[in-house]
């Protein structure tokens, strides 16, 4: 990474944390704030059931059970809105309508949602006729992974459209009263399996091209949102956290140590695969169920896994990467 950018780098996420924490003062230690509801929005890192099962991940549910033991913790939000004894589920009502408006929780997340698509689920919510935003309510947003994919396969070379739409998109939820907003930026989409297919199949792009538009220059999607969201919120109380976990996701996602060997154990979790899905149709980018796992994955399952498909996550990385947003979430007062 070029020097200069690295500091500039270091020194715009130092001011953006510190500008939040004062933001929320005493508030963590004394009054921490306690959702009512969480609203989620964004693509499969998002993605529910009615049942607030996650669907873009290795789904685990147990439907043998009477009766069935849902899986509500294995999505970021799901994981999240646990912290508040909340169940995140999908909202299927068309035409206006949104049954699950006065619940604790839900989700307007699609699989392979875009920033363009995450800025549609917002204006249907809004539009609905539950569609108010709540002095209580944390909005949980995971969205940019797919975005990242159509530059690299369109061949940009900057996230400014993206970011900027995001940003607007976010604008008008806060505009309509929201006050707790998390935003969970794209992974590095260099380290997934996707990646690793499409450079070895388009010998012209390499994993830095990919690496370039999620986090590592000035002009990649995490690096341009933070900037333009501390530019969008120079108040002293801003309503928006982005929390960005590249550097939890980077340190286990296809790593070997300083000798070739693949990383066993991260920060707790035992991890036996770092860089293969255990999806059978991983290339479809849908999750799958227990019965469509890879045959013959011997020791490797997906609870010591890192990719569902070529791009989603295992419920245990979900969860992994939702506890380190919930830690900064209780470190500035929005979270007890």
């Amino acid at each position: 990474m070029n020097p200069i950018f690295s500091r500039t780098l270091k020194a715009l996420c130092t001011v953006a944390v510190a500008a939040l924490l004062s933001a929320c003062g005493a508030s963590s230690t004394v009054d921490p704030f306690v959702a009512t509801r969480v609203i989620a929005f964004g693509d499969g890192f998002n993605n529910v059931d009615i049942h607030g099962s996650g669907v873009s991940t290795v789904r685990a549910t147990d439907t043998t059970a009477n009766p069935i033991v849902y899986v509500t913790d294995d999505t970021i939000a799901g994981r999240i809105a646990t912290r508040y004894g909340i169940v995140v589920k999908q909202v299927t009502a068309t035409g206006g309508a949104n049954p699950l408006a006065a619940t604790g929780g839900f989700s307007y997340a699609t699989a392979t949602a875009r920033v363009s698509d995450m800025a549609a689920q917002i204006d249907t919510f809004l539009t609905s006729a539950g569609g108010t935003v709540a002095k209580k309510d944390l909005i949980v947003i995971a969205v940019g992974n797919w975005d990242i994919y159509d530059a690299v396969l369109s061949g940009a070379a900057s996230m400014d459209t993206s970011t900027t739409a995001l940003v607007t998109a976010i604008q008008r939820l806060t505009d309509a009263g929201a006050e707790h907003v998390v935003v969970m930026p794209p992974i590095n989409m260099a380290r997934t399996p996707w990646s690793t297919a499409y450079v070895t199949a388009n010998p012209g792009v390499t994993r830095s091209v990919i690496q370039n538009l999620s986090n590592t220059t000035s002009a990649s999607f995490n690096f341009m949102l933070l900037a333009k969201f501390t530019a969008a919120y120079r108040q002293d109380h801003k309503p928006v956290a982005v929390l960005d976990r590249t550097a939890d996701f980077n340190a286990f996602a296809g790593s070997v140590d300083a000798g070739g060997n693949v990383i066993q154990n991260f920060s707790g979790i035992s991890l036996t695969n770092l860089a293969t899905s255990v999806c059978t149709l991983s290339s479809n980018f849908a999750g799958c169920d227990l019965n469509s796992l890879i045959d013959g994955v011997g020791s490797i399952t997906y609870q010591t896994s890192v990719f569902a498909d070529d791009i989603n996550l295992t419920p245990v990385i979900n969860r992994y990467l939702a506890d380190r947003i919930i830690a900064g979430l209780v470190s500035f007062g929005w979270s007890p």
